[in-house]
């Protein structure tokens, strides 16, 4: 599964606006060159946001983008669904009509359910607690679930098996290791 470029760089363009944007508006050009990312791309996936709720736009020589709402109040998942444009990890996901086996495929419904665990996973996660971490210099793949063990600031110890279960190290754990 894949989740579409929109989704991944939409989450990393709110999340800079909401680190950057909250004396005054965050131009496009310097969310583009923070991120690295075209601001053509950025300008189109920030109309979405806008469209949206999330983001407020101000025209003129002090314009630019913030934040619509209190980043503390918005999920990924919820964002996440925007920006894909639903909930459905495969087309035929949506009902039966859109699936040309149903109602005897038996995958639909593993899908569907794939679908659920991802996103109540993703709800999990605000905004809020991001620029939290943000705040407090928590960068890309510090915490990563695979190399958490290896950062330096590491203060407990994960079980060592052949599966690292979520459970066992999340994002909503880090206070443990600051």
């Amino acid at each position: 599964m894949r989740l579409l470029t929109n989704s991944r760089y939409g989450t990393r363009l709110l999340l800079d606006i909401a680190v950057h944007g909250r004396d005054e508006p965050v131009l496009m050009r310097d969310s583009a060159k923070r991120l690295g990312i075209s601001q053509k791309y950025l300008e189109k996936i920030a109309r979405q946001l806008k469209n949206g709720g999330y983001l407020t736009t101000r025209r003129g020589p002090n314009g630019g983008h913030m934040l619509a709402v209190d980043p503390a109040s918005i999920t990924v998942g919820e964002v996440v669904r925007l920006l894909e444009g639903g909930t459905d990890l495969v087309g035929c996901g949506k009902d039966a009509v859109t699936c040309s086996h149903a109602p005897g495929c038996l995958t639909r419904l593993l899908w569907k359910e794939a679908s659920l665990a991802m996103y109540s996973h993703l709800d999990k996660f605000r905004f809020g607690e991001l620029v939290n971490y943000a705040e407090k210099g928590v960068k890309f793949g510090d915490y990563c679930v695979r190399t958490i063990t290896e950062h330096p600031e590491f203060k407990r110890e994960i079980p060592v098996s052949s599966k690292c279960s979520l459970a066992d190290v999340t994002l909503t754990g880090l206070e443990d290791f600051l």
